[in-house]
């Protein structure tokens, strides 16, 4: 998948997002508070709306190409219900009180085929039974040959979030290893499965040897002092271990002059969060659209120019919307990546660099953005 185009507006809030154009890597930059996570988290309720969210208030528009080259266009809008604000619709279960979609169309290649105006649908020009109203057009007819690409692409919007990876523990029922095993025995079976990436390393170091060495050797050229890595239960002597760890999987790095494996709970975080990444780039499925908040959090200054010279070198079909406000990200990324983020009340907007008419440098640009009365107070100048 690749975003092209996108706008949103969440009228329950009063917030909303004028449209942005996206490249494939766009680095959302401005003061806090102007809207660069909620950018990320209207891009993010695309994917929950595609698999059948209801969210109150929401109007979208969205357009994207697949990796076939389909391009489409999808928007929508759901009714704003005013008392909606005191539950949370997302997890009630009651239907009353999910909010209805008024408003739908998809488009192929400039060509609508399904439209909806509140409980009718159109498909291929002609309409078909009345489905959930609750529910979008992409979820509802996703076996339909033209709809399904589409709805599988929001699959692969992906919230980059590594630092609740980290104290988690890979349970595998170990009699049925074997199968699981089997079933990914193939690097694309794996890039394309819905597992942790975590878990997508320790099958890749079965499966496909090379693409682990290839993470590994990344690492270590990173971490000098990094001999190997694995993927494996905790040892321990006489094994006397727990019963609630036997079936444990932990990423254990062996470091020079250190007898023991030191296992994921001890790795510091800014290298745990850096060979996730790492992991990412090389075992995500191809199309994958990565959001990243605050991309420079638990990484030290080595892992920062490491980790983005990795994602602008990548030769993968990958895309990346990534927000900061360190200068050693907007520093290290080119000013034709940048997007400022303003936001005037409940409006945002991202403007394109060359507005700005900063420095043909980098380093010139980077001193020149950090002046902009635009950037300092968060604000359009008017």
């Amino acid at each position: 998948m690749k975003i092209l185009k996108f706008k949103f507006e969440n009228k329950s809030l009063e917030w909303r997002l004028e449209e942005l154009s996206f490249n494939k890597l766009t680095l959302l930059v401005g003061a806090s508070g102007v809207g660069k996570t909620q950018i990320l988290n209207a891009l993010l309720s695309l994917k929950r709306i595609a698999s059948g969210g209801s969210m109150n208030g929401a109007a979208w528009f969205v357009e994207f190409e697949t990796l076939d080259k389909r391009k489409y266009v999808w928007e929508g809008e759901f009714e704003n219900q005013e008392m909606a604000l005191l539950y949370d619709s997302e997890n009630d279960e009651n239907k009353r009180n999910k909010s209805k979609i008024v408003y739908e169309k998809l488009l192929l290649n400039n060509e609508v085929i399904v439209s909806r105006v509140n409980n009718k649908i159109v498909l291929g020009g002609l309409p078909i039974i009345k489905l959930s109203q609750e529910e979008s057009i992409l979820n509802l007819l996703k076996e339909e040959d033209t709809v399904k690409p589409a709805h599988d692409e929001f699959l692969k919007l992906y919230l980059s979030n590594n630092s609740t990876q980290q104290n988690k523990k890979l349970y595998f029922d170990f009699l049925n290893l074997n199968n699981l095993l089997a079933k990914y025995n193939t690097l694309a079976s794996i890039q394309e499965s819905q597992l942790a990436t975590p878990s997508k390393l320790f099958f890749v170091s079965h499966a496909h040897e090379r693409t682990f060495l290839l993470i590994k050797q990344r690492f270590i050229d990173i971490f000098p002092q990094v001999q190997d890595i694995k993927i494996s239960p905790l040892e321990s002597k006489n094994n006397e271990m727990p019963d609630g760890f036997k079936d444990v999987l932990f990423i254990q790095i062996k470091e020079q002059g250190v007898k023991n494996w030191i296992n994921q709970s001890r790795i510091s975080s800014g290298m745990f969060r850096t060979l996730i990444q790492l992991s990412e780039l090389y075992l995500c499925a191809e199309g994958t659209v990565f959001l990243i908040d605050e991309f420079e959090n638990s990484l030290g200054i080595n892992c920062i120019n490491e980790i983005t010279n990795d994602i602008l070198s990548t030769k993968r079909n990958v895309q990346f919307v990534i927000t900061s406000h360190h200068p050693y990200i907007i520093d290290a990324i080119g000013f034709n990546y940048w997007k400022l983020i303003t936001r005037n009340a409940g409006v945002v907007k991202a403007h394109d660099i060359d507005k700005f008419n900063l420095g043909k440098s980098k380093h010139s640009a980077f001193m020149q953005l950090l002046q902009l009365e635009e950037y300092q107070t968060g604000q359009e100048q008017i």
